[in-house]
């Protein structure tokens, strides 16, 4: 996989250890083989250092009664009563063998791994680097430098051409003196892996454009590494640093289900276990907000369902299975709310199936912002670019504002705090607080609107809260 540098110079990537301990490979390297407990056998990237000892190498929160220790090398060389202080030899031979220096067995909690002598030597470096002050990755005197992962095809290229606009319109000489670049991953091939190799490269964030399912492997890996990621949807899970423009699945069922009079007589129709998945979260979020539980359900049980008195059911189909997902609600007269950013592009053709409206929730505002921001979105190619082009612009608009409230010494936690501060100014949509973050829900509405098989809207645009 390659990767595409707008406007700026050669890459500075992560050194060899701190991609092995961060990510769990070397650049360019195979993964070492991990032994999880229970004898799983993984590629270390999928259980990377970091993701329990810390970025830092400060150490992890308890899980299962077990704390990740710091693993920094003056923790390590530093004897405990536990243990005699570590050496070179006797960490690697913990690290392959999962025996503490001094010969106790540590918890099977710890994976052991098949680390080639480049690894080991590279891992070493790193723990010995940790204790000394470091750059902020994708900083420097001049540039700051952004990670952009983009859904394939034209979509994704208006994408990027609306956030690059933004960019130049809002910080036409770059942010206390940066210039900003942007380093694109390629369209092809998993997330996480994209996540991994923008990361290498050396970035501040990332900012994704892609769909919420793609966008879901790349929260997780970004959450790995504590790096800021800007999302345009909020995803079932945010990561620790991440955070989005706009509500997500999770926000508009919910937002749909408190719409009803009794959201606890609603179904939530699931067709496969991702959708199961999905309606257990939207579950657990109205009955934390209304103390009524809706049951999420296949369709061989909605008959049953509509015994017990079920009144409306919640559709999680994406588009492309939308209309063959309700066909069997047609000759059950219950409602049918559909999830907008799931199956909203598809609702006409399942209120056509149904022969009758289906009540749509989705989380894009309708209005636009104001003053100066308007006007630049106004100016530019963005504004010709229908919602991807208000979407892209937004987040460049975004991505300014935060490097500003970040300060001259900007950090990833400096960035991910400007991220959860107040709202932001983007033109291209109503002034917003984001998603995500230790806060959960933004400032946004969910608009609600009726569609029939025509596609006319029928009612709305109306707004409701999800939280």
């Amino acid at each position: 996989m390659a990767l595409l540098l707008a406007g700026a110079g050669p890459a500075s990537a992560m050194e060899p250890g701190e991609a092995l301990y961060a990510l769990g490979a070397r650049p360019g390297a195979v993964a070492p083989r991990a032994v999880a407990a229970g004898g799983a056998v993984l590629p270390a990237s999928a259980l990377p250092c970091a993701g329990c000892h810390g970025a830092d190498g400060a150490g992890g929160r308890a899980e299962a009664g077990v704390r990740p220790p710091p693993v920094a090398w003056s923790a390590l060389s530093r004897p405990t009563p536990e243990r005699p202080a570590y050496d070179e030899a006797a960490l690697l031979r913990t690290v392959a063998q999962g025996v503490a220096a001094g010969g106790r067995a540590l918890d099977p909690a710890m994976p052991r791994y098949a680390l080639t002598l480049d690894d080991g030597q590279a891992l070493v470096a790193w723990l010995r680097a940790l204790d000394a002050p470091r750059a902020t990755p994708g900083v420097t005197e001049d540039r700051v430098r952004l990670g952009l992962l983009l859904p394939p095809g034209p979509r994704g290229e208006a994408f990027a051409a609306a956030f690059a606009g933004a960019l130049k319109a809002a910080a036409p000489v770059g942010v206390f003196g940066r210039r900003i670049e942007r380093v694109v991953a390629p369209a092809a091939g998993e997330p996480s892996d994209a996540v991994r190799l923008l990361l290498g490269e050396g970035v501040l964030a990332l900012v994704s454009a892609l769909p919420e399912e793609a966008n879901a492997a790349a929260l997780a890996a970004a959450g790995v590494a504590r790096v800021p990621l800007l999302s345009v949807r909020a995803g079932e899970d945010m990561a620790p640093l991440g955070y989005a423009l706009l509500p997500g699945a999770v926000d508009e069922g919910v937002a749909l289900l408190r719409a009803l009079p009794e959201p606890g007589r609603a179904a939530i129709l699931a067709g496969n276990a991702a959708e199961a998945r999905l309606g257990g979260r939207i579950a657990d979020r109205v009955a934390a907000l209304t103390g009524a539980e809706p049951p999420v359900v296949g369709a061989a049980e909605l008959r049953a369902a509509r015994a017990e008195g079920v009144a409306a059911v919640l559709a999680l189909a994406p588009a492309s299975g939308l209309a063959e997902a309700v066909a069997p609600l047609r000759e059950i007269a219950l409602p049918v709310l559909v999830v907008g950013s799931r199956g909203g592009l598809a609702a006409p053709a399942g209120a056509a199936v149904l022969g009758r409206p289906v009540l749509v929730g989705l989380g894009v505002p309708a209005e636009m912002g104001d003053g100066v921001a308007l006007a630049r979105f106004r100016a530019g190619e963005a504004a010709r670019a229908g919602l991807t082009g208000r979407l892209g612009h937004a987040m460049g608009e975004v991505v300014v504002e935060a490097l500003r409230r970040g300060g001259r010494g900007v950090t990833r936690e400096k960035l991910a705090a400007a991220f959860a501060g107040p709202p932001f100014d983007t033109g291209a949509l109503p002034p917003l607080r984001l998603f995500g973050g230790a806060r959960g829900g933004g400032g946004g509405g969910i608009r609600l609107f009726q569609v029939d098989g025509t596609g006319r809207v029928l009612r709305g645009p109306a707004t409701a809260g999800a939280d």
